[in-house]
């Protein structure tokens, strides 16, 4: 009790029991917020510093590498701190506790390579992308996009006018010198030797080589041969026989086609031939027959050694007139009545070839 008479007691300064803890309390914990706030504000504020100056801090332990963030790995550690990162991306060197006796927060091992920058798929940065690529991470490769199909379709080529087909020309239309031995064309429905027309197109051409052919005549009457080969239509045939007193034939034994390669040979032949000897169609003119011709031309300058003999004998090879023997007084008309004779017999045709230059046949 003495004690308490001792102290002096002042009414108005007195407080009710209690009453300062109430009005603390309120005041203590604005006070603990407010320094939780600044002290995350602080952390914050160090890690955005730390993370723009390159330098990677100790959290949790693992320190991440310098040198503008290239390389990666992970540490392990227990403490949580703050610190400026160093290195070359393999060890980081902070104030946070990792697993390292140093307080180094090391990153996993791995490659020793330095990791290839992005922008190439062989990790190859190409000239002007190096520095981009060290600080920009290229965004995920998108859907591939088809270009656009243009629904275009060339034109047609246009078609080329169709030609009306040339009219044939006229059978047997002469286009040279009818009147002085020159060959018409057949119009590829027969055959022409010097004027002479027939509608047989397997012919046998008989042309006399004896010695009075020789020199220019010979020639002219080549010429008129070649021509008149040259104008037999292809699905024809031929054969061609020099006569004196003996007789030459091309080819041996038979006819040939008119194609060209068979007219070509025919020609060589014709040139390599020369004039010489009598005048003797005989053997000759049975051997054509006996080829059946459908008809055959036989050219001479001169009269027959023996006239009625050769007539005689194309009358027995020839009995029914099958083939038809056109005759040709070449550039002489000594022979014109027995050539006559063997044509009206033989259903052919007779006709006089004067020399280049003469007089029109009247």
């Amino acid at each position: 009790m003495a004690y308490a008479d001792s102290v002096p007691i002042h009414p108005e300064n007195s407080t009710a029991p209690g009453e300062d803890e109430a009005l603390c309390e309120p005041r203590e914990r604005a006070s603990a917020i407010l320094g939780i706030v600044a002290a995350f504000m602080l952390g914050l504020c160090v890690v955005l510093t730390a993370i723009l100056a390159g330098g990677g801090g100790g959290l949790g332990g693992g320190g991440a590498g310098g040198g503008a963030g290239r390389g990666y790995g992970s540490g392990t550690g227990t403490g949580m701190g703050t610190g400026n990162g160093t290195g070359s991306g393999i060890d980081g060197h902070g104030s946070g506790a990792g697993t390292d006796a140093n307080n180094s927060g090391k990153l996993a091992d791995g490659p020793d390579e330095v990791a290839p920058p992005p922008g190439t798929p062989d990790g190859t940065a190409t000239e002007g992308d190096t520095e981009a690529s060290e600080s920009v991470a290229l965004a995920p490769p998108g859907p591939e996009i088809e270009p656009p199909k243009f629904g275009f379709t060339a034109p047609d080529a246009p078609r080329l006018p169709v030609m009306p087909p040339l009219p044939a020309a006229a059978p047997g239309v002469p286009k040279g010198r009818p009147t002085t031995g020159g060959s018409g064309a057949s119009g590829g429905t027969g055959s022409e030797f010097m004027g002479v027309k027939s509608t047989e197109i397997n012919v046998v051409y008989v042309i006399d080589s004896s010695g009075s052919m020789e020199g220019d005549r010979f020639a002219h009457a080549k010429l008129e041969l070649k021509r008149s080969i040259e104008r037999l239509p292809s699905k024809g045939s031929f054969a061609l026989m020099f006569f004196n007193q003996f007789y030459n034939v091309f080819p041996p034994g038979h006819l040939i086609p008119a194609n060209t390669a068979n007219k070509e040979a025919a020609k060589r032949w014709i040139d390599a031939q020369g004039a010489e000897g009598g005048t003797d169609p005989t053997d000759a003119m049975v051997f054509a027959l006996s080829l059946k011709p459908g008809a055959i031309f036989l050219m001479t300058d001169g009269v027959f050694t023996n006239h009625q003999k050769t007539f005689n004998e194309i009358k027995r090879n020839n009995p029914d007139s099958k083939t038809s023997v056109s005759t040709i007084a070449f550039h002489e008309r000594t022979a014109e009545p027995e050539l006559k004779a063997i044509a009206a017999a033989n259903r052919g045709d007779y006709r006089y070839v004067p020399p280049p230059g003469a007089a029109p046949v009247p």
